[in-house]
């Protein structure tokens, strides 16, 4: 008679081919005595290190520490007759002091990089002045320069004097550049920049004319006169003479050419002409625009004008200096006859 066999459970027996079951992996443990892992405390790195290097002689930064009965000894022994100073500064700076709980100082991780540098700093500077006096003592005596001043003097002069030249040098290089490009490109770089956002303008508006957009073509060739006579205005006033003109037209234009280039742009003018449904009046605004353009490029117009007038006083001048004037000619012309007169 078989066994009674539990409700629920299987009377297979278990398959030896079974794949074995996961063993978990045993965790590895943390050594808690590494330095790596003390966690940091409640005093200061910054303030144990100034404590230990200024007063460390009285042991003031173990005092700080709560290391009562270290810092007594340290201060009846003057700071360890000044090596156990040295040792609690250097264990400071390198980040091996503890607190009387044995955790780290707070903020060495984070400021020992800026300590190093402060420290390297006022080491160098503290070099630099010693090695100074020290040359300053040994050029001057009660007497006047020794030899050492003499050699000094001559070697501050020679510096002064390259420096001099290789500044007057780099100066002169510096206005050859400018001066290059001024020749390169006579226009300003802002305004440059907005002849050629009005170029980039001039290049949609070609694409209205290839649907037949008339107005189109006429706001093209305004365009093109703008840009040329601007680029001639700042070509007549790359002279020296012209130079504080230059600078006037450079802020007056870019001002009024910004506002040009808005005034086209497609936010505008160029959707007034493209969908002239949506817009109130749209003939008066296209005019308007317009007229804005012509008024600018005829002032512009007259800038050429009044800088090839300053020239040309200029020009005058030296001209007349060459053609002799009526009177001149009246006398010469009674020398001549009475020389004639004379001959025999």
């Amino acid at each position: 008679m078989s066994a009674d066999i539990p409700q629920g459970a299987s009377a297979e027996p278990p398959s030896l081919w079974a794949p074995p079951q996961p063993q978990p992996r045993p965790q590895p443990q943390h050594p808690v005595a590494s330095a790596d892992v003390v966690p940091e405390g409640g005093k200061s790195f910054i303030v144990t290190l100034l404590l230990a290097y200024l007063l460390g002689m009285f042991g003031a930064d173990r005092f700080y520490l709560g290391k009562t009965r270290s810092a007594l000894l340290k201060l009846v022994t003057f700071g360890g007759f000044g090596y156990w100073w040295l040792i609690d500064v250097l264990i400071t700076l390198f980040g091996g002091q503890r607190d009387a709980q044995g955790l780290r100082l707070n903020g060495h991780a984070r400021l020992k990089k800026r300590v190093w540098i402060v420290i390297g700093a006022i080491f160098g500077a503290s070099l630099a002045l010693g090695f100074a006096a020290a040359l300053a003592a040994a050029s001057f005596t009660t007497t006047g320069l020794t030899p050492l001043g003499w050699v000094l003097v001559a070697i501050l002069a020679g510096a002064a004097a390259a420096g001099g030249v290789i500044w007057m040098l780099r100066r002169r290089a510096s206005a050859k550049r400018a001066k290059a490009t001024r020749q390169a490109d006579p226009v300003p770089a802002r305004i440059r920049a907005l002849l050629e956002r009005l170029t980039a303008l001039r290049a949609a508006y070609v694409t209205r004319v290839a649907s037949g957009d008339r107005v189109a073509a006429g706001v093209i060739g305004q365009i093109d006169a703008l840009t040329s006579n601007v680029t001639a205005l700042f070509e007549r006033l790359t002279v020296a003479a012209d130079r504080a003109q230059r600078g006037l037209a450079e802020s007056e234009y870019e001002d009024k050419l910004g506002k040009l280039a808005a005034a086209l742009d497609r936010g505008y003018l160029f959707d007034v002409l493209a969908n002239p449904r949506y817009w109130e009046q749209p003939e008066e605004r296209i005019r308007d625009v317009r007229r804005a353009i012509d008024e600018v490029d005829a002032q512009i117009v007259d800038n050429i004008k009044q800088v090839n007038a300053r020239r040309g006083l200029v020009f005058q001048a030296a001209i007349d200096g060459l053609i002799p004037s009526k009177a001149m000619e009246d006398w010469q012309r009674d020398f001549d006859e009475a020389a004639g007169m004379r001959e025999p």
